[in-house]
């Protein structure tokens, strides 16, 4: 990590990011299944998907530089659950 960003500064950073990215998905849930189920060759309908739980799932953010190797989700492994 570099020495100009403190650990706690990268750590400020994820959650905002991840805050970002978990609005984003909360403000724009509508367009989303609308798109999936115009598109989708499973004929899932909106119904299908909201009383599947498949709204439950999680959404995470891993800063590449607080990985210690290419492989499993590093240091800086946070998640967040994404509320219906």
């Amino acid at each position: 990590m570099s020495d100009r960003i403190s650990k706690h500064a990268s750590e400020a950073w994820r959650d905002h990011l991840l805050q970002q990215v978990v609005d984003y998905l909360e403000s724009h849930r509508d367009e989303i299944i609308d798109g999936f189920e115009a598109e989708n060759s499973h004929n899932l309908k909106r119904e299908d998907i909201e009383q599947s739980d498949l709204l439950d799932f999680d959404v995470s953010v891993t800063l590449h530089r607080d990985q210690s190797s290419s492989f499993g989700l590093g240091f800086g492994f946070f998640k967040a659950n994404m509320i219906r």
